[in-house]
């Protein structure tokens, strides 16, 4: 079976760094509906818009393929006007199913006449007729649809990252480089990003798409940045635990001021900060701390021997018997800027290792898992820059390279701070 890698590779090949709408519908009867529908949301909203069939991966297990699309998805189209008389497509139910499961942004689309399995009543739904006027009105319906459910996820990421002055903003990050000598290096070559490098990427997308071309965002290096760093009068964005990064560990305590529950990235026990040393995240609630677990493995030796024979054929790679973490967790923080607190925000996104961080930074930059932060915080407080909230997010690796797909990332908990 091909990896999703590959798959999410031809799909950026398609898009590019679009958002796409992802059409779910019978191929052979509703290829006309589709092309009118595609040419719309290209050409209104600039959004691209896919079916599976279009995703040319030959030799991919189908599901694999279309989970993937579903899940990256922006807003999933459905077309489930049935066949004939109450024959409809299983595999079209299958999807819808799927995306259900997902939360993703379903719209229905249905020929008049016809009727919405009860199942699926009370799912948003467009009814059209096949003519030049049905289906122009179907093409404005379904645009002016993804137009405010795009519009909500602009507004998500505003409420998320925006300071009450949103400028200068800067990002702050230093990723340490698990080398060849490292107890926690797992492969050779960098062959996607991962870790700490996915709040970078993460930042920048989520402001160009909250702020167009008017971004302005700055990325500093955090081994690099004047040590009065946090004194200046910026938005701060700070990417990993105080190892990588000094202004996390000089301002997250300065943010939560003692309260509960309070978050430390620290030396794991018996450990002391000093060199190379392991990184636990711990949680103090009642006056008790402890460590908020995670797990790692030995590489299989079959992995190892052909990782090894590569890194001795390359002179970089002693003996060391390295490590993969599977599951680790991070915490998200943000609340007003310590010093400047009516005009400027400071958002820390870090974990133990760079699955946890890499897992704080995907679910504080993507609007999907915003909008479940949002829920859990309640009404208004992601919007209310004046309040501090914390997020406790789990990472799991995936299976295939042992880095962080969305689909391994899950939220835990989140409270906000009196």
């Amino acid at each position: 079976m091909a990896t999703e890698k590959g798959i999410s590779t031809i799909l950026q090949d398609l898009v590019g760094n679009r958002p796409f709408v992802f059409a779910v519908m019978t191929y052979d009867a509703k290829w006309p509906t589709y092309r009118g529908l595609k040419e719309a949301v290209q050409r209104e909203l600039g959004l691209a818009c896919i079916r599976a069939d279009e995703v040319l991966a030959a030799g991919y297990d189908l599901l694999d393929k279309v989970h993937l699309l579903i899940d990256r998805a922006e807003v999933v189209l459905a077309e489930i006007t049935p066949r004939r008389a109450d024959c409809y497509s299983p595999n079209v139910f299958y999807e819808i199913g799927y995306a259900v499961a997902q939360k993703k942004e379903l719209l229905l689309l249905i020929e008049r006449g016809c009727e919405v399995p009860a199942d699926l009543r009370g799912r948003e739904v467009i009814a059209y007729e096949e003519s030049a006027r049905g289906t122009a009105e179907l093409e404005r319906q379904v645009c002016n649809h993804i137009r405010s459910r795009v519009n909500s996820r602009v507004a998500l990421l505003q409420d998320m990252l925006e300071g009450p002055v949103p400028d200068p903003a800067y990002i702050v990050a230093s990723p340490k480089y698990p080398g060849p000598e490292s107890r926690i290096w797992g492969q050779l070559w960098d062959e996607r990003t991962y870790g700490d490098n996915l709040g970078i990427r993460g930042l920048f997308s989520a402001f160009a798409a909250a702020r167009g071309e008017s971004i302005a965002v700055e990325l500093i290096s955090a081994q690099n940045a004047s040590p009065a760093l946090e004194r200046n009068p910026w938005n701060l964005y700070l990417i990993g635990s105080r190892k990588s990064n000094p202004a996390t560990g000089r301002l997250l305590p300065a943010m939560l001021e003692g309260l509960e529950p309070y978050w430390e990235l620290g030396p794991a026990e018996g450990q002391e900060a000093v060199e190379d040393y392991q990184v636990a995240l711990y949680q103090t609630v009642g006056g008790v701390r402890t460590c908020i677990p995670g797990e790692q493995e030995d590489i299989p030796p079959d992995r190892l021997q052909k990782m090894r024979q590569e890194a001795r054929d390359a002179g970089l790679m002693g003996e060391v018997q390295p490590v993969i973490h599977t599951l680790d967790h991070g915490i998200i923080v943000r609340g007003p800027h310590p010093d400047h607190r009516e005009h400027r925000v400071v958002l820390v996104m870090a974990g133990p290792h760079s699955l946890g961080t890499g897992a704080a930074c995907l679910a504080a930059t993507r609007s999907q898992e915003i909008q479940e932060i949002a829920e859990r915080l309640g009404p208004k407080v992601l919007a209310d820059k004046s309040r501090t909230f914390w997020v406790l997010v789990e990472g799991r690796a995936s299976k295939h390279d042992y880095h962080l797909d969305i689909e391994g990332v899950r939220i835990v908990g989140a409270g906000v701070y009196p």
